[in-house]
């Protein structure tokens, strides 16, 4: 991915539990919400993940808060509290790929 690329819209579609994000290349990403809280990458769920442990997560978990991080992530709260991790670009066009 060049490094130019950046969102231009995201948008959360509760019926879906779904976060979209468009592009300015013209792509459009599309995450589930649960897919996205077990992608988290703060120390707690690396630690998880790196003992290949699951991430807690309810399939029925909501996004309540999508927080700017300068000009390079998003912050995103979930209903079940937690609100640690920071999705950079770069990882979340990755990130499609691998949920």
């Amino acid at each position: 991915m060049p490094n130019n690329v950046t969102p231009v819209e995201i948008r959360q579609n509760p019926a879906s539990a779904t976060l979209e994000i468009s592009w300015n290349d013209g792509y459009v990403s599309r995450y589930g919400n649960a897919a996205l809280r077990r992608a988290c990458r703060c120390t707690t769920c690396r630690q998880l993940s790196d003992k290949h442990a699951p991430i807690p997560c309810p399939d029925d978990i909501s996004i309540v808060s999508i927080d700017a991080v300068g000009a390079y992530a998003i912050q995103i709260g979930f209903s079940d509290g937690h609100d640690r991790g920071i999705f950079p670009w770069e990882y979340l066009r990755k990130l499609e790929n691998e949920t």
